[in-house]
């Protein structure tokens, strides 16, 4: 008897870390057999890994049972290998996770249960993402009990973590793919999620935040070096975008009130996280951001010609 036709394409974008990955695999098979009703496939985009740090297409399908196919990249940061993934899935419905994330058994049947409850053309969701062990550092993590709904009020920033989204290839075809400048092994080094939230929100797709579909993430930073250097990261993009979206007064004013608050730090104001940032090192970031995209030319995304409207009924 034929296999069915995969309703949701899972894209795991992977480099160097092959224990990781086959944790990550076994737990999207896992959610798999909890929730046999909603197809799936697992494409695993290998992203220029070294070669005794790779797995191998047979060992990746004997793992998933069939499940996964692997795709190699040469070269290319990380939006070039969800790009790679989006042209490569076969499934209506796309969703991405990292190969430091373990999917909860009931991942699925979560998201079966919000692909019934909205319409595909506007499908872009974001799950919870829980600090997988308790010796790494609070960050990367979105644990909050309630739904959100974008509207342009807070920051676009982690509003939809880059490791457990889900979205229709209806939006993809509305908003675009991954912008290569971004994301992690880009010139602009990350910012790709942010970015694609932002035009999501601009061409009128509601992004929303759901309390369920489960990730635990394991990212084995144990160190504040090692997530001020993300942090920076973060900021440098932030910084790119603001340029780049500088005519959206909704997003620039971020900039304005990060600037405000690294005002009142200097004179003993809070401080941008309580394990050690400040808002002065993402003043920094954003400004060094600002000055390499002016570096690169001052060409600008399409953009549609206002934002979404906010929306006024409560989310249920």
């Amino acid at each position: 008897m034929p296999k069915p036709e995969p309703q949701v394409s899972i894209i795991v974008c992977t480099r160097n870390r092959p224990e990781g990955l086959l944790r990550t695999v076994r737990s999207i098979c896992l959610a798999a057999e909890h929730h046999p009703d909603l197809p799936v496939e697992i494409l695993v985009v290998e992203n220029g890994s070294a070669p005794d740090r790779r797995l191998e297409a047979n060992e990746i399908a004997s793992l998933s049972g069939g499940r996964a196919r692997l795709l190699r990249l040469k070269t290319g940061g990380l939006s070039a290998a969800r790009n790679a993934g989006i042209a490569a899935a076969w499934a209506p419905i796309l969703a991405f996770t990292d190969d430091d994330c373990l999917l909860d058994p009931d991942w699925l049947a979560d998201l079966d249960r919000h692909l019934a409850a909205r319409p595909r053309e506007t499908l872009y969701i974001g799950g919870r993402v829980v600090l997988g062990d308790a010796e790494d550092l609070p960050f990367t993590v979105k644990d909050l009990p309630d739904r959100q709904r974008y509207d342009g009020l807070m920051h676009p920033g982690g509003f939809i973590p880059g490791c457990n989204f889900a979205v229709s290839r209806e939006v993809i075809e509305r908003i675009g793919t991954f912008d290569t400048s971004l994301g992690a092994g880009a010139r602009f080094r990350a910012g790709e999620d942010t970015d694609f939230t932002i035009r999501a929100h601009l061409a009128g797709v509601a992004a929303e935040y759901v309390p369920d579909m489960r990730v635990s993430h394991h990212h084995g930073r144990r160190r504040i070096e090692d997530i001020r250097r993300l942090n920076r990261a973060y900021a440098f993009s932030n910084g790119v975008l603001y340029l780049r979206y500088w005519r959206q007064r909704w997003l620039v004013r971020q900039f304005y009130w990060a600037l405000r608050a690294a005002l009142a730090e200097g004179f003993g104001g809070p401080r941008y996280d309580p394990i050690g940032l400040s808002w002065r090192s993402v003043v920094a970031g954003n400004l060094a951001g600002m000055v390499a995209q002016l570096g690169s030319g001052f060409s600008l995304p399409h953009l549609p010609l206002r934002p979404m409207p906010r929306l006024k009924e409560k989310i249920r």
